[in-house]
């Protein structure tokens, strides 16, 4: 791990305000972040790419800034595919509308992030950014990788084909049989399609890698204008029955997670099928600006891997459709963010403290 004294939430922030150009709104919501510039974080020693075998430092179950982010007419879909020991799966979706954007999101259990964060979509190399990483669900090999990727352009309305992604087995043999333990683990992916529709709505797209028997996240947002939301939660490594789905702290699925996204392989498994991507109708109060959601098991070991919400609200966003690429260590932001303005990243520090003392 590296110490540096830069705070996660005010780096990202930094980034986001350079694709998106945040308003000077947000600029005055945001003031209290100057404080967080001054205050010590153990931050991943994590990389985009190459090798890294740090271990991860204790962390939210999801990355606190959004993959993806959009307010306005547009509604969302998901779907996902299990790929344990094959290193590939189907996908479909169907959706209304005018296609926005689309992003695919998947996991590797292994040693090391080397060479896991590719694959085949729709005919189409594609290689994932690094969201984040934890402890492998009791899988061994060290850690559970998450990359997110963004495939607008080769999404189809209707069956989306993965393959060639990392799995030290592609037979689709039953992963509990000990001929199959080989690492890469590829335990799935999900792709979230944002389209148009008919009425307004706050969509987010959160990420992250979060291995544990009971975990949390407050997702943030503008007030809603009604009280039904929708919401899908993105679960790696659900095997068996009991593993429970919460939303504002009230269970709505007491068998959540049992690994029940469809795969290919027509083989024997002795248990689930190891990934779950599951949409809900959910309740928000009336005006409302933040809610929760959670996970938990009765026994088995799960990574959360992402969250989608979809809230009522005609309240404009600050963040950009463009993907932040989260879970990266700190100095590779602000290295990008140096090489991107030509200038040294201190410089780039004062430049927004400067902005936040002017707004």
């Amino acid at each position: 791990m590296t110490r540096i004294y830069i705070s996660t939430i005010a780096v990202q922030l930094l980034e986001i305000m350079h694709v998106s150009q945040i308003s000077k709104l947000g600029c005055l919501s945001s003031i209290a972040i100057i404080l967080l510039f001054m205050a010590p974080m153990v931050v991943h020693a994590s990389t985009v790419s190459g090798t890294s075998t740090a271990t991860p430092a204790p962390d939210p179950p999801l990355n606190p800034t959004a993959l993806y982010a959009v307010s306005g007419s547009y509604n969302y879909t998901a779907a996902g595919a299990a790929m344990r020991d094959q290193g590939y799966g189907n996908i479909t979706e169907t959706w209304k509308g005018t296609l926005v954007a689309a992003y695919l999101i998947f996991a590797v259990i292994d040693d090391a992030n080397s060479g896991i964060d590719q694959g085949t979509f729709n005919g189409h190399l594609i290689t994932g950014t690094l969201q984040s990483y934890d402890t492998s669900p009791c899988w061994g090999y060290g850690y559970i990788w998450v990359f997110a990727t963004d495939v607008t352009s080769l999404v189809v309305n209707g069956t989306n084909h993965l393959t060639g992604f990392a799995s030290g087995i592609t037979t689709g043999a039953d992963p509990w049989a000990e001929s199959s333990y080989v690492e890469p683990l590829d335990e799935g992916a999900t792709l979230v399609v944002i389209s148009t529709g008919a009425t307004p709505n706050q969509i987010y797209i959160y990420t992250g890698a979060y291995t544990g028997s009971s975990l949390t996240s407050v997702f943030d947002h503008g007030a809603a204008d009604a009280t039904s939301a929708h919401t899908t939660f993105i679960v790696s490594d659900g095997q068996l029955p009991g593993n429970y789905a919460q939303w504002n702290s009230v269970t709505i699925d007491s068998n959540a997670f049992p690994g029940s996204d469809p795969r290919v392989s027509t083989a024997t498994w002795t248990q689930g099928n190891m990934w779950d991507t599951k949409t809900y109708a959910v309740p928000v109060t009336l005006g409302s600006t933040s809610d929760s959601a959670g996970i938990g098991t009765s026994g088995d070991c799960v990574t959360w891997a992402g969250q989608v919400i979809s809230i009522p609200s005609t309240a404009p966003i600050g963040p950009s459709t463009t993907p932040c690429p989260v879970g990266i260590s700190m100095q590779a932001k602000l290295a990008a963010a140096e090489a991107r303005n030509n200038v040294p990243r201190v410089a780039l520090l004062e430049h927004w403290l400067n902005v936040f003392q002017r707004h």
